[in-house]
């Protein structure tokens, strides 16, 4: 402490040899005081200085990283999207070489069963109703066959939706693609007509039908399934609760064997199937000769 006096007092001397010893050191040790204060602070600024450069250039770095990081996602994504967009027109490539394919099989499995290969892109845009394609080889029925929920519309309108009195062949209305028995109904329009389901009635010669025993149905998109003619019936719509032609499905063997055995029972001819049928197609007509208002001709078979 006394060597600190001792320093006051030989500066005060030095800076101010003028003033009264007491002023002198009190002066002294304020300017001694002010310039400490003054590099403390300077000390201060300098270290505030340092910290916030090295701040600033962790901030910076930390951007640089960002800057790097975005650069490296956008390549990333730039890449994601040009690999999924190769994946996707690979796919797009593959599945069109396989429709190709498959229409090339589907043409040649056509032509095999003597069938032309509909276009099935083109009817659908005609009618979104459409079902598929119904044919009888060496006959005149071929047609498309289409299905709503009313069934009286197709009765008084052709495939293209307008006015027609020969109608169009629709199936039963809601039968589902999977069901036992969908029954397809066409006008017969008299003697003498060949339109619509009128040439069904050849059926009732037995040479008739014993050489037209293949019935060709076609679903929308899918193959053409061949049917044997089972059973040709003259039906009278009074004996539905006898014997219902358009059962669509059978809860059990047993309903369905009675229900073959009443088909068999009422047929006009008959020809045992290969095997039990898992699928039946039934065309039905009007047939007036017999039962009057209430006839219908019908044609049955299996697959």
């Amino acid at each position: 402490m006394e060597k600190i006096k001792d320093l006051i007092g030989r500066l005060g001397v030095k800076l101010f040899p003028s003033l009264p010893e007491r002023k002198r050191q009190r002066i002294t040790v304020q300017i001694i005081v002010g310039i400490s204060l003054a590099l403390v602070c300077m000390t201060g600024m300098g270290i505030f200085r340092y910290k916030a450069v090295k701040q600033l250039e962790k901030y910076q770095a930390i951007a640089d990283a960002y800057a790097q990081l975005d650069t490296i996602l956008e390549e990333g994504r730039e890449k994601a999207q040009q690999e999924a967009k190769e994946e996707l027109q690979e796919m797009i490539s593959e599945m069109e070489a396989d429709a190709e394919r498959y229409q090339q099989e589907y043409e040649a499995e056509m032509r095999e069963k003597g069938l032309e290969a509909y276009d099935w892109d083109a009817l659908c845009s005609e009618n979104e109703d459409i079902k598929g394609w119904l044919c009888i080889p060496d006959t005149l029925i071929n047609f498309p066959v289409v299905g709503t929920d009313d069934n009286a519309f197709y009765l008084s309108h052709d495939f293209t939706g307008d006015k027609s009195s020969a109608g169009c062949p629709f199936m039963d209305k809601d039968t589902q693609v999977w069901d036992f028995n969908r029954v397809i109904y066409g006008h017969n329009m008299g003697t003498g007509s060949d339109a619509m389901f009128s040439t069904l009635l050849k059926y009732e010669q037995e040479d008739y039908f014993k050489e037209n025993q293949t019935i060709y149905f076609t679903d929308a998109y899918g193959s053409a399934n061949a049917y044997q003619v089972m059973a040709v019936v003259k039906y009278d719509i009074s004996d539905l609760d006898e014997w219902d032609f358009r059962t669509r499905n059978h809860e059990d063997m047993e309903s369905y064997n009675a229900w073959m055995e009443q088909l068999q029972g009422r047929a006009l001819y008959y020809a045992e199937p290969d095997h039990a049928p898992t699928s039946i197609i039934t065309l039905a007509t009007c047939d007036r000769r017999v039962h009057g208002k209430n006839g219908r001709f019908l044609i049955i078979a299996g697959r």
